[in-house]
C-alpha cells in the first residue's frame, strides 16, 4: 500500500548527515533530532486517532524489545502497539543510556505497558524475543538479578492494573519493527547512522 508517513519521518531522520548538521550547528544532535521526530510522529499519531471512528482501542497487541550494544553498552528501547486488526496504534524508540541487554528488555516492557495503560487499554498481548524476560514474567523462572528484581516487580504492579494479560516468546524476526526502533534511538544517540 506504500510507505506511511510515519515511515517516511523515520527515513528522512535516517537518512541526514549528521557531520554537516554539526558543522552548520554543533548544538544539534542525534537526540535533539530524536526529539524532534517523536514530537512529528506524536503529532501524526494523535491526528490518527482523532479521526478514528468509535471508542478507544481496550486491547492491544504490544511488542517490546531492548538493545544493548555491548554488556553494558549503549542502550535502546524499541514498542509498538497495535490493535487486534494490526493497525499500528503508536511506536517509539528511546536510548536510555548504558545498561545491559536484560535491563533494556524490561525497560521495553515497562514502557509498553505505560504507554497502553495511558491509553485506557484494559487486555494486552504482549510479545518480545527475549526468551529469559517472558519466562520471569509468566514465573517460570526465577528472578535472581538484584538488577532485574526492582524491574520485574514494577512490570508485575503495571500488569495488575490489567483487566487480562499474556506474554509470550517470538523469535527475533517477527519482531523487527520493535528491534527497529530500539537500534534507531541508539543510533540517534551516537549520531545518525553510526552503528558499531
Amino acid at each position: 500500500m506504500g510507505t506511511t508517513d510515519l515511515e517516511v519521518l523515520e527515513l528522512v531522520f535516517l537518512s541526514v548527515d549528521m557531520e554537516t548538521l554539526r558543522a552548520k550547528d554543533p548544538s544539534i544532535t542525534g537526540e535533539r533530532l530524536r526529539g524532534l521526530l517523536d514530537c512529528l510522529k506524536g503529532k501524526l499519531g494523535s491526528d490518527v486517532a482523532s479521526t478514528s471512528d468509535g471508542p478507544p482501542t481496550e486491547e492491544v497487541v504490544l511488542y517490546v524489545d531492548g538493545a544493548a550494544r555491548g554488556n553494558p553498552g549503549k542502550a535502546g528501547i524499541g514498542v509498538v502497539l497495535r490493535d487486534k486488526r494490526d493497525k499500528v496504534i503508536e511506536e517509539a524508540g528511546q536510548y536510555i543510556g548504558e545498561t545491559t541487554n536484560n535491563v533494556a528488555e524490561y525497560r521495553a516492557l515497562l514502557e509498553g505497558l505505560k504507554r497502553s495503560l495511558a491509553r485506557g487499554v484494559k487486555r494486552v498481548e504482549i510479545f518480545s524475543d527475549s526468551e529469559l524476560m517472558v519466562r520471569q514474567i509468566n514465573g517460570k523462572y526465577r528472578v535472581k538479578s538484584q538488577s532485574l528484581l526492582h524491574l520485574y516487580m514494577e512490570a508485575m504492579k503495571l500488569l495488575s492494573s490489567l483487566t487480562h494479560w499474556k506474554i509470550a516468546h517470538i523469535p527475533r524476526e517477527r519482531n523487527s519493527r520493535a528491534d527497529a526502533l530500539a537500534n534507531m534511538a541508539i543510533d540517534a544517540r551516537k549520531g545518525i547512522g553510526a552503528r558499531e
